[in-house]
């Protein structure tokens, strides 16, 4: 997810390119997205409290909007970023953890549910295996947004919409991005099994035109299990 704490370190041009999408289109992203991995983790963990690590979890927004319609759900948050100045005095800021972007801090299945959202295409892809292998280390179930391309047009659009959104990441573009068979081979080398996998995600239907742009099928959750 995006980060607030990247975004500090922008000169003015920048953060204010970066604060068009994300007033445009952050909020009613993070409240889709919120929606359907609360519905995903109290399928998971039907009962008692749902211990939860958010990997790669940019400015905590969206595991708080996930709190918000699972209150049975407790997160620890992680993401290379240090946090922002003044962080003591937030309370929100207790449950957040800078690590290295490989290495999870974690110990084995000290979670149920490992969420790493728009965070693997952006790592290298020898990478991305070690990350995906490490929250399946440290959890029981591993969910997975991230986006798959069907070609040159959705490949085209998707490097527009992450460029734009990932200004204030200091992260760059992908070149490509998940084929569903790359994305299910990825799980399989991993020795993962996707026990579901969402792929109607209405993020940018509110924007005119741009929904109709961007189709519902790019963007996905997979739901993973060892």
């Amino acid at each position: 997810m995006s980060s607030q704490i990247a975004l500090e370190n922008k000169d003015v041009s920048k953060r204010g390119l970066v604060s068009l999408p994300r007033t445009l289109s952050h909020g009613h992203r993070v409240d889709v997205l919120a929606e359907r991995i609360a519905l995903h983790i109290e399928s998971l963990v039907p009962q008692g409290r749902a211990r939860c690590l958010d990997i790669g979890c940019g400015d905590m927004q969206l595991a708080e909007a996930v709190r918000a319609r699972a209150p049975r759900t407790d997160w620890r948050c992680i993401d290379m970023h240090r946090p922002p100045a003044g962080f003591r005095e937030d309370g929100r800021w207790s449950k957040y953890r800078q690590f290295d972007g490989r290495r999870i801090p974690h110990a084995d299945r000290e979670f149920d549910v490992a969420l790493l959202c728009d965070v693997l295409q952006h790592h290298a892809p020898e990478d991305a295996a070690q990350l995906l292998a490490e929250a399946g280390r440290v959890a029981e179930h591993v969910l997975v947004k991230d986006h798959f391309e069907f070609g040159a047009y959705s490949r085209t659009m998707l490097r527009l919409m992450d460029f734009v959104g990932s200004l204030g990441d200091g992260l760059g573009v992908p070149e490509r991005y998940f084929t569903r068979e790359g994305f299910v081979r990825l799980a399989k080398e991993q020795r993962f099994v996707i026990t579901a996998l969402d792929s109607g995600l209405d993020l940018y239907d509110h924007l005119p035109g741009l929904g109709t742009l961007l189709r519902r099928d790019w963007q996905f959750i997979a739901v993973l299990h060892h």
